[in-house]
């Protein structure tokens, strides 16, 4: 029996300053809250967060995080919520800080709002929690109990991020059709325990072709740190788009290379999207698509800053290097095994190797 199955967020808003109203938004979740966040984003949205709570019966304290999502970090931090008797949990800031809020809230039995500062990644809609090692390897997707029940989108913020974070973001929004199409054709479960619903691949369908017409427009706001109309979708489609089309279609290629790189290239100073950007290719390589395509797609990463090789992710490769990505890519996840077609290392090695004749330097 085939079942179909979308989740997404209680409840999701985007807008600008929207951080100075917060409350509004979560008062039906309690009084008292948790806010994990770190001291680089506390500074940029203090003056917001004190706002939103000023002259009304309700509070929040404030978690620094220790800067990696370990479980770890996690334990210590569910001691904190739970000797200040919080009614919710609140992830403020990056990827990892929301990562860390949802496994925090979900293990203390918490309702979790994730308020993204960057649009870098599409984790913040999703009930995915990406747990790591203190080496920054990739360990684990736990899935959560629940969608986060509030997500808070202040476009004003995220705008003013290092262009570098939206780029990114990009990177990672974009895998989200790619894999979708791939998992869809060969039948792979998403991350709910099901395989997508029609509404699931349009969303995918619909994040791909906002990208592709307000990217690179969107870039040039965020270089002049201007709001526009163009950048405004691009959030939209880098965290909502990409995270409900990634959890309700699944991941496949692109996020499993990613994976493997994380388990092998030390350091790894690549953003998480960039990689991604990188596995796409590679995913796209090995399904063969015609040079035409490739080379659309190529174009669109070079206009709107994204990498197109190891090169571009600081990486030097050599074909010993490429041999171990293309074995950890398919050990470390299940994620390279959601092709359409039987996926062996020397099948991600060969993929590999044709990014790297395009588009190495």
């Amino acid at each position: 029996m085939i079942v179909r199955t979308l989740a997404a967020p209680a409840k999701y808003y985007q807008g600008p300053e929207i951080l100075k109203d917060l409350y509004t938004y979560i008062k039906h979740l309690g009084k008292k809250f948790a806010v994990m966040t770190d001291e680089i984003v506390l500074e940029i949205a203090k003056d917001k967060l004190e706002q939103s709570f000023k002259g009304i019966e309700a509070g929040y304290e404030v978690i620094l995080f220790g800067g990696q999502s370990t479980q770890a970090e996690a334990d210590r931090i569910i001691k904190l919520v739970e000797e200040m008797e919080a009614d919710a949990v609140i992830g403020l800031g990056g990827g990892k800080v929301t990562d860390s809020a949802k496994l925090v809230a979900d293990l203390a039995n918490l309702p979790v709002v994730i308020i993204p500062t960057a649009a870098a990644t599409d984790a913040a809609c999703s009930s995915m929690s990406v747990i790591y090692d203190e080496n920054d390897t990739f360990v684990v997707s736990k899935r959560t109990k629940n969608n986060p029940e509030v997500v808070v989108v202040d476009t004003d913020i995220i705008g003013k991020a290092p262009l570098r974070t939206f780029v990114a973001g990009v990177g990672d929004a974009f895998a989200c059709y790619y894999e979708a199409r791939a998992c869809r054709a060969s039948g792979a479960m998403n991350y709910n325990g099901g395989v997508g619903t029609q509404a699931a691949f349009a969303i995918a369908e619909l994040c791909n072709k906002v990208l592709r017409e307000n990217a690179v427009e969107a870039r040039k706001s965020v270089e002049k740190k201007e709001w526009s109309e163009a950048l405004d979708r691009c959030i939209e489609a880098n965290i909502y788009l990409g995270g409900v089309g990634f959890e309700n279609n699944g991941c496949a290629i692109a996020h499993g290379v990613y994976n493997g790189m994380t388990a092998t290239i030390k350091p790894f100073t690549a953003m998480h999207g960039e990689a991604v950007a990188v596995g796409v290719l590679i995913q796209l390589a090995a399904e063969k698509i015609s040079l035409e395509e490739w080379d659309d797609i190529v174009a669109f990463y070079k206009e709107v800053g994204l990498p197109c090789c190891f090169a571009d992710l600081g990486v030097e490769m050599d074909d010993e290097l490429m041999h171990k990505v293309a074995e950890a890519g398919c050990t470390v996840s299940p994620n390279a095994h959601k092709m359409p077609f039987k996926v062996t290392p020397e099948v991600l090695y060969e993929a590999i190797k044709i990014v790297e004749e395009r588009n190495g330097k």
